[in-house]
């Protein structure tokens, strides 16, 4: 009984990180503009066009990546818990 609360706990929680690890994923474009213009406000508004462009696929390239990864682990962890809960 405690072992199945717990695996249910577990893919409950590995629910949440997929589901932020997928809007990561999805709205990397806007986390990206909105991380650039923090970036751009923060050297006072203005910057070159190339340094710009650079550090807003950086951002892009960062949400991806971290998207990707909470994505993934946490859909291997929910089918391990999903099968420990069926065994």
């Amino acid at each position: 009984m405690k072992n199945s609360t717990k695996n249910s706990d577990l893919l409950k929680l590995s629910s949440i990180f997929a589901l932020i690890g997928l809007l990561l994923i999805i709205f990397n474009g806007r986390i990206a503009n909105s991380f650039g213009s923090i970036w751009i406000h923060s050297l006072g508004g203005m910057s070159d066009t190339n340094e710009y462009i650079f550090i807003k696929t950086s951002y892009a390239n960062a949400s991806l990546v971290i998207g990707g990864i909470l994505l993934g682990i946490s859909l291997i962890a929910m089918l391990f818990s999903w099968y420990q809960l069926r065994s």
